[in-house]
């Protein structure tokens, strides 16, 4: 059949199509590309804010990246060592025995001659962060007390007993236990205050407080009722605070008798039944320091000194970093009537430091000699000759003490010894 005019007609429109579609085809293409560059630049703005974010967390979390642990607990030593390679290169031109003489002289320098071991405070300084709270973000996580002391308890290890650490002989801890008191609250600064309080035949049992410092108006109004104990200088003004004795030691307000030692005013005890009574009482009534720092954790270590596999009574590694009574006659009798008692010092030391010179210094003694009888000498010694110059060194008003004090840290670990059997 011939095509007809209709037919003609709608051939003849045929060619049209393909431009049509061509056209619409384009519309579609514009508007799906202002899609597609609307939705690049709304997804690239997410990137940018989750990127942000991740870096703010990676930030905010950096005390716990790897070795930020390892570097806070061990920078003591790191810095330790550090200068005494420094020491060691600037006496490259010196002789053998003289190197060794001024090496052996520097660590006598850091020892704290003449001092009382219960007043020697160590402050270690941190505050609240983000990584240091828990989930909610309101106070201190109970963790974070552990990871401060493992840093605290360094420091005070190595100012208390730098010639031990020297020795490379090694302080184990035997066991914490935690009383907590009140929440630290985050972004709070506070301080971990660490003090000898007692030791036996094998175990140092060390005290940490955990407080924040006084605010202004605080200590003012505390001032102002006669609450506040003021002192010269607050354990709270330097890393080491080897304080006077009329400073208190451990916890509460001291006084000094004629010898300049604490009175028997047992502050270790009237600290813990604070704590226990204010626990018991369900109370939000803060437990307020001398200086006016609000207590809010107690937390008691046992520590054993250990040279190799041996085990050092802590008297004995007491008595060789310089620790020791008073002197026999606290004034000087060439001194006017009210002068301020004589102390030990590395200029005046104690009776028993020359032999303990004689072990480690040259040319009578060495490092080596020195940890040899830490290793089992000292028991020979005894034997030998009958001399505990160690236990003589801390005698007196030392001795009693630490038997006030271990009385109530022996009631502690056997308390926490017979929960073994209960179940």
């Amino acid at each position: 059949m011939a095509p007809n005019a209709r037919h003609l007609a709608v051939l003849a429109r045929l060619p049209a199509f393909p431009v049509v579609a061509a056209r619409f085809y384009k519309s579609l293409e514009f508007f799906r590309g202002v899609q597609i560059d609307t939705l690049t630049r709304a997804s690239m703005g997410y990137l940018a804010f989750l990127k942000f974010s991740i870096y703010l967390v990676f930030l905010v979390n950096a005390g716990s990246w790897p070795f930020v642990w390892h570097l806070r607990v061990f920078w003591p030593i790191i810095v330790a060592r550090l200068r005494f390679l420094l020491l060691r290169a600037s006496l490259l031109f010196k002789s053998p025995s003289e190197r060794k003489r001024i090496v052996a002289e520097s660590v006598e320098a850091l020892c704290p001659v003449g001092a009382n071991p219960f007043e020697l405070v160590t402050v270690y300084r941190r505050w609240a962060s983000i990584d240091d709270v828990d989930m909610f973000g309101i106070h201190l996580s109970n963790s974070s007390y552990a990871k401060a002391l493992d840093s605290a308890r360094l420091r005070v290890m190595w100012k208390a007993f730098p010639a031990w650490s020297v020795s490379r002989g090694v302080i184990a801890l035997g066991a914490t236990h935690y009383h907590f008191i009140r929440e630290i609250p985050c972004f709070a600064r506070y301080e971990v205050r660490i003090s000898i309080a007692a030791w036996d035949q094998k175990w140092v049992y060390v005290v940490a407080r955990y407080v924040t410092p006084p605010k202004r108006r605080r200590t003012d109004k505390a001032t102002a009722n006669g609450a506040l104990t003021t002192h010269n200088q607050s354990p709270a003004d330097s890393d080491t605070d080897i304080s006077p004795p009329s400073h208190s030691s451990l916890n509460g307000t001291a006084t000094s008798n004629t010898n300049g030692f604490i009175s028997e005013t047992d502050k270790l005890e009237k600290t813990l039944t604070e704590a226990l009574a204010a626990t018991n009482k369900r109370s939000r009534t803060p437990i307020v320091e001398p200086d006016g720092s609000v207590l809010h954790c107690i937390a008691v270590s046992q520590l054993c000194f250990k040279q190799g596999r041996i085990s050092v009574p802590p008297a004995l590694a007491l008595a060789c970093e310089g620790f020791c009574n008073p002197p026999p006659c606290p004034v000087d009798p060439s001194a006017e009537p009210g002068s301020v008692p004589i102390k030990y010092s590395a200029s005046n030391p104690p009776p028993h430091w020359a032999k303990v010179r004689d072990m480690r210094v040259p040319p009578t003694g060495s490092m080596k000699r020195f940890k040899e009888f830490l290793a089992g000498g000292w028991k020979t010694s005894a034997e030998e000759t009958g001399d505990k110059w160690w236990e003589e060194a801390l005698s007196g008003p030392i001795e009693e003490r630490r038997k006030k004090n271990l009385e109530v840290l022996h009631a502690l670990r056997t308390g926490m010894e017979g929960v073994r059997v209960l179940y």
